[in-house]
């Protein structure tokens, strides 16, 4: 009954279109040293939801650095806990040792993949590596659709403030939607779930929005530590899958971490 209920939770209430984010993210924050390891792990969530899906191998990954030079990067495959349905999913991990100081980027370009409402999805992530100094930051993965920081995307604490822009074939996007949440650490259950005063599902106070204005930037609040993803999305023509023409939809995901305040 436990899990029919999950089911019924999972394909009613979290997510109409079945569309995933790729999450790239380390523990305990993304700070790293001159030739220490650091790893990272990568997996497909709702993250505001804490469910985990199975990932196919990624089209494209690459190590981005402070000079601005792509490196080829490994990906072992491994496997994550979905706490919801008490299973196994498939997902990647990434070992990181830095030989110079500075900022860099992982940058991954999934597969295209079908979702629930017939859709062709293809994603791209980013997450920053501080190593010791700042330098680099404001570097871009060069991807289609890509958030371009004007606020050092690391260092954050509670209520932090970030200032991006976005860009869709290097050039401004003007009124477009910037979704940003957190990531929760555990699956959360219709109980757990904050409600509104009618008991509903608060999905404003767990899935934030913000728009650009016309030259592409806009401003978010990250106001509780851990990890957020901040999300765009964009219609991208159609693709052929099989014998069909389904419509496309690119969408970018950059990762930030929140440090907890200070006592």
């Amino acid at each position: 009954m436990g899990f029919l209920f999950i089911l019924i939770f999972f394909n009613f209430f979290i997510s109409s279109s079945f569309a995933y984010k790729l999450f790239i993210i380390s523990f305990p924050d993304n700070y790293g040293k001159v030739k220490k390891e650091k790893i990272f792990h990568i997996g497909a969530a709702e993250p505001a939801f804490g469910f985990i899906y199975d990932l196919k191998p990624p089209e494209k990954f690459f190590l981005l650095s402070p000079d601005k030079k792509q490196t080829k990067i490994t990906l072992f495959r491994t496997k994550y806990d979905d706490k919801a349905l008490n299973i196994k999913r498939i997902g990647y991990k990434i070992q990181l040792i830095p030989e110079t100081k500075g900022d860099y980027y992982i940058c991954i370009e999934s597969d295209y993949f079908l979702t629930r409402d017939l859709k062709l999805v293809k994603s791209f992530a980013k997450v920053p590596f501080h190593v010791e100094i700042e330098k680099g930051w404001e570097n871009l993965c060069g991807f289609d659709l890509e958030i371009k920081p004007y606020t050092r995307p690391y260092g954050f604490t509670n209520k932090g403030i970030f200032w991006g822009q976005v860009l869709y074939n290097g050039k401004p996007l003007p009124n477009v939607t910037v979704e940003f949440e957190r990531f929760s650490p555990v699956f959360l259950s219709l109980e757990d779930l904050p409600k509104d005063s009618y008991g509903e599902i608060n999905y404003p106070y767990l899935r934030k929005t913000v728009k650009t204005n016309k030259e592409g930037f806009f401003v978010v609040s990250l106001e509780e530590p851990g990890w957020w993803v901040l999300t765009i999305k964009r219609s991208a023509g159609t693709k052929t899958l099989g014998n069909s023409f389904y419509p496309v939809e690119i969408a970018n995901h950059f990762w930030i971490y929140v440090f907890p305040s200070s006592k």
